[in-house]
């Protein structure tokens, strides 16, 4: 059986490749199998869990999971499997307390090896990350969290406080060094985003797909773009007021709904 895990990282163009998978769902479906959040909850949140609270139990059910999903994929079927999804290296740094991805190889060294031991040693397995350069993953990880999340810190202790967690490249060696012989495919997103199919190019070139059916395929426009500066400063007031976390809430899905509509006037 073939697996591309395309696990990481946040920020890097990932939903931009998951909506384009499903947007072409019903061209690619008679050559790969699609697997995204929605089939693996289970898997990712215990990842999630993991990333968080570093405990021997976190992992072990994040590997129980994870073996459970792999015995249900049908071993006949000869379509590779892709399965996407960037929470199986974790949470996000800045999100649960954390500050940077250390939680990202130990899972990889995880997944990896129960993959192999579910499926077999011969599984054709390849794990591919996103990457970023760092400065501008910085700042769209940051107007995320000031969007979602009540992010209280401005710009520039944000900056100094995460320095270390944008290296993704560097991330990207812990990783290879921890999975042994699975290969390592590293898409960083300044090269794909230039490419027809954008973030999906990577991906789909490692997967050996007929050209016609890549020709057929329509790249996905961009999603969840970081929000402009303006809106930023509102999001940051509001998470710096005193006000409760709903009200917050609600002031910041106001500024952006108010934000769109003047946009679509425009």
């Amino acid at each position: 059986m073939r697996l591309l895990i395309h696990s990481g990282f946040h920020k890097t163009g990932t939903t931009s490749l998951q909506y384009g998978l499903q947007h072409n769902r019903a061209l690619l479906e008679p050559h790969i199998r699609i697997v995204l959040f929605n089939d693996i909850a289970p898997v990712v949140n215990a990842a999630r869990d993991f990333s968080a609270d570093r405990s021997t139990d976190k992992l072990r059910r994040f590997c129980m999971r994870l073996h459970k999903y792999l015995k249900t994929l049908d071993a006949s079927d000869p379509r590779p499997v892709v399965i996407s999804s960037e929470d199986l290296c974790g949470h996000m740094p800045g999100r649960e307390g954390l500050t940077s991805y250390t939680a990202a190889p130990i899972l990889m060294r995880a997944l990896t090896m129960t993959t192999l031991e579910t499926l077999g040693p011969d599984t054709d397995l390849r794990v591919m990350l996103s990457l970023r350069a760092p400065e501008s993953w910085l700042k769209s990880c940051y107007a995320q969290h000031l969007r979602v999340i009540r992010m209280t810190d401005p710009w520039e202790v944000y900056q100094q406080a995460y320095t270390d967690s944008a290296d993704l490249n560097a991330i990207a060696d812990r990783v290879e060094a921890q999975i042994g012989n699975v290969p390592l495919i590293r898409a960083p997103l300044e090269d794909s985003k230039s490419q027809p199919l954008g973030p999906m190019s990577p991906l789909l070139a490692a997967l050996d797909l007929p050209s016609d059916v890549l020709a057929s395929l329509k790249p996905s426009a961009q999603a969840n773009p970081k929000d402009p500066k303006e809106l930023q400063d509102l999001y940051l007031e509001a998470n710096q007021s005193d006000m409760s976390n709903k009200d917050v809430r609600d002031a910041k899905v106001a500024a952006r709904r108010i934000w769109m509509e003047n946009c679509f006037e425009a």
